[in-house]
């Protein structure tokens, strides 16, 4: 019998949990397990082909950050929720800047 794969999650120590909060992220961290392992084999198939043509094929989760303000609309991605607010604040500042649309 194989052991569990387990991992630990630091939370920075000004976000106080609660067991619901803990509840939560464990949830949400097997929700993305599940949702992983149930690519199919069609996923891993193409994966392999595309691997196998060369590629080196890297994915992950991403955060996405998207302001609107009327008829203008900004969207980024980012690594981590930071960055994607970071990039979300460096193109919603372009329309401040004179000469920018």
């Amino acid at each position: 019998m194989a052991a569990d794969n387990v991992i630990e999650v630091r939370l920075p120590p000004e976000m106080p949990a609660t067991a619901q909060d803990l509840d939560v992220l464990r949830t949400t961290f097997q929700t993305i397990v599940t949702l992983t392992r149930e690519c199919g084999c069609g996923a891993n198939a193409h994966l392999r082909q595309m691997q196998a043509e060369g590629w080196n094929v890297d994915w992950g989760l991403t955060w996405i950050a998207k302001a609107k303000r009327g008829d203008v609309y900004e969207e980024v991605t980012g690594a981590t929720k930071e960055e994607a607010l970071d990039r979300l604040r460096q193109m919603t500042r372009l329309h401040v800047v004179d000469g920018c649309p």
